[in-house]
């Protein structure tokens, strides 16, 4: 199983070098999106989890991967889990190449390298990756990669951008009623509890998701 997420890395050595040129580029793009820390901690990671899975996905359909995994003696149930552990790798990285450019950028001066990542960041990460995920796997497994091109090019901007345009809403709209309960809930929660709760829906999402696309994976035919 494992084995199979490292050749999902291994078939993808140049994204890493693209990945890690994002990290450094969407700070700066990106930095008058709110929240503060957006665009260097939470955007680069999250991009950079949708542009490995796709192209997983991308070079398994173009090079008819799929086939010869499924000639070894290999569960399709682990090729399944394999591709959702991967999301947790790939987000993995991009947290690390985002707090590596944090780091570094930090002695530049500039002030979109003033902030550190947070705990809160790491969340947003985690859950918006886990509900993308829940969402692409499932019709990537059902239709294949190519078919849902469209698709897909939705998701991610759906994904990466709502969070921000979100909380750019409830910052300009405070008199909102919806916005004023979830600002009660923010205030009268710990930050423990929102994150808990934040990323324990994601996972809800992911472990249905995860077992939608093996029901559907196990009935493929190829």
């Amino acid at each position: 199983m494992f084995n199979l997420v490292i050749k999902d890395i291994a078939i993808q050595k140049k994204t890493l070098l693209y990945a890690l040129l994002y990290a450094i580029i969407a700070p700066i793009a990106f930095f008058s999106m709110a929240p503060n820390g957006f665009g260097l901690y939470v955007l680069p990671p999250m991009a950079t989890t949708y542009i490995f899975i796709s192209l997983a996905v991308s070079y398994d359909e173009k090079n008819k991967s799929e086939i010869v995994i499924n000639s070894l003696p290999i569960k399709r149930v682990d090729i399944v889990i394999s591709k959702y552990i991967s999301v947790f790798v790939f987000a993995t990285i991009g947290i690390i190449y985002s707090i590596l450019i944090g780091f570094i950028g930090k002695f530049t001066g500039l002030q979109v390298f003033a902030m550190s990542i947070s705990l809160l960041d790491i969340v947003l990460v985690f859950t918006s990756v886990c509900i993308f995920s829940s969402i692409f796997f499932p019709v990537y497994f059902k239709f294949g990669y190519i078919k849902m091109n469209f698709f897909n090019v939705i998701l991610a901007m759906v994904v990466i951008f709502l969070p921000s345009i979100a909380i750019s809403y409830a910052i300009e709209n405070p008199n909102s009623i919806f916005v004023q309960k979830i600002n009660y809930f923010l205030s009268n929660t710990s930050s423990f509890t929102q994150n808990s709760l934040a990323l324990l829906i994601g996972l809800i999402f992911f472990l249905i998701s995860l077992i939608i696309s093996i029901r559907i994976y196990k009935n493929k035919e190829f």
